[in-house]
This record gives C-alpha cells, structure tokens and sequence, in this order.
C-alpha cells in the first residue's frame, strides 16, 4: 500500500465521520415511546457540547417515518442509522433537519441528536424539539376497528397541530427540495379528511401542494 493510498484512504474515512457530526457524541440512548393509541410524538430536549441523545424507535419494515427538529441552534442536527448499520443512512447535517422515508428492515432505528464538531468545541447549547411519527405505528399496537374522530381533533395519530411539520417531510421527500424552503400551513378539516396546504418557491416560480391526512391523523397523500 502506498503513502498516496493511506492518506486518501484517512481523509475519506475524515470525512465521513465529519459530515456525521455526531459520531465522537457522548450520547444517551432513550426509548421512545408514543402515547397510548398514538402514531406520533414530540420530544423536548436539551444538549450540550458534545453530549448528544440517541433515540431509539421501534418501526417494521414498509412502515413510513417522518422526523422533524426544530431547534434555536443553527449546528444543531440529528443522523438517522438502520440497526446494525455502521454508517447513517439519513445525514442532517447534509440533508437538512426534516425528512420522511419507508423503513427498508425492521428493527430499532437509532436518531442520534448532536452538535457540529465547531459548535460542541465551543460547548454551546440548543434547546430542541424532535417530532417523530410512524406511519400506522398506533394501528399496528391496536389493531381493533377505531371510530371516527371528533372535528379538529385526530384520534390515533398526529393530532392536527403536528400536521404541518409531516407535511414539509413528505413535501420535501416528494419535491426534492430542502426542508427549510417549504412552508407547510395548519392542517384544517376538509370533507373526510385533514388537509395541510403548502407552498415553495423553486426556478422563480412557486409551486403549490396539499398534504391530505385521514380522520385518525394517519399521513394519506400529498399532491
């Protein structure tokens, strides 16, 4: 092997561990759990320098996740790994802090919240909100038939003010286009269904689209 080999082989194995940015985290692992007859939670959370927190999520293979992080802190991201996988298969840092996507195995997927190696180094702060929903995650743990839900209100799933925040996910998966550039409105009851409304800009023109969820505030459709 030659010095050109190892030097290209270090700087690509520096790389990728940088664009992970929490791979040297000193992380807490958490179960999470949703609440009773729900598909979806939110979690309040505090980090600081390089201390990060693992979230585990129990999900079945074709399930859909969508993850959101709302944070007060610009370097403040989370990576999403498969179980038994040794690299993330969802980079924040690189794809944003919102995504949506169809679990490819079953298992314990880990979200890893973090600081970028310059904010951890400067041991700054940030106040967070990770907003997880599993598609049928509450259909699944209770599978008897559910009535229908009252007006404004969802039953077994994301309740309608956490509506926006998966429609951008699924908008952004979708679209193909960043997070941060779609703006998601509050989700309003339309015939028998929810429906979130949003828009992006792209090309110099804006592009308009629903988000549709059903009475349970299961994710339907965006078109």
């Amino acid at each position: 092997m030659t010095f050109r080999t190892v030097i290209t082989a270090f700087l690509t194995l520096f790389l990728s561990m940088s664009l992970a940015g929490g791979a040297f985290a000193a992380s807490k692992a958490v179960n999470v759990k949703f609440p009773r007859g729900a598909s979806g939670t939110s979690i309040d959370g505090t980090i600081r320098g390089s201390d990060g927190v693992r979230d585990l999520v129990d999900v079945a293979a074709g399930q859909t996740m969508s993850v959101q992080l709302d944070t007060d802190n610009p370097g403040n991201y989370f990576n999403i790994t498969a179980p038994g996988a040794s690299q993330a298969l969802f980079i924040g840092s690189v794809s944003g802090n919102s995504t949506s996507f169809q679990i490819p195995s079953s298992g314990k997927y880990e979200i890893n919240v973090y600081l970028m190696r310059n904010a951890a180094r400067r041991n700054e702060r940030a106040n967070y909100e990770l907003t997880i929903y599993v598609e049928n995650a509450a259909a699944q743990a209770r599978p008897q038939p559910r009535a229908a839900a009252p007006a404004g209100q969802a039953a077994d799933a994301v309740s309608t003010d956490l509506m926006p925040r998966f429609c951008v996910g699924e908008a952004s998966a979708k679209f193909g286009v960043r997070p941060q550039s779609i703006t998601a409105n509050a989700a309003f009851k339309s015939g028998n269904q929810y429906v979130s409304q949003g828009y992006f800009e792209r090309d110099g023109s804006t592009t308009f689209f629903n988000c549709w969820f059903d009475l349970g505030g299961n994710f339907v459709s965006v078109n």
